[in-house]
């Protein structure tokens, strides 16, 4: 039961971050479109570890990968606040 709930949510988690993308709702570039792709490749990686389709498992952990390597990458791209400056008092 446990392994189908996370292969029916990881799926569909990587399916709704792809029809956002396709529907211009998020970019490849959004920090929304990577943890969707993270979070469907773990679960549906942990669905395929648990009834032991290895190659379904690889497939997944590296779609994960992909999701957590785009997440660091637009955290780094992300341009820092401006710093907040007082004003002097003359």
């Amino acid at each position: 039961m446990l392994a189908a709930a996370l292969g029916w949510l990881g799926t569909a988690g990587t399916f709704l971050a792809y029809a956002m993308l396709w529907k211009g709702r998020l970019t490849s570039e959004s920090r929304l479109y990577a943890v969707l792709n993270m979070a469907g490749g773990l679960m549906a990686g942990s669905a395929c570890a648990l009834y032991g389709a290895w190659p379904g498992a690889a497939s997944n952990f590296a779609w994960a990968a992909l999701g957590i390597h785009s997440m660091v990458r637009t955290s780094r791209r992300r341009p820092a606040a401006a710093p907040v400056v007082a004003a002097s008092k003359n």
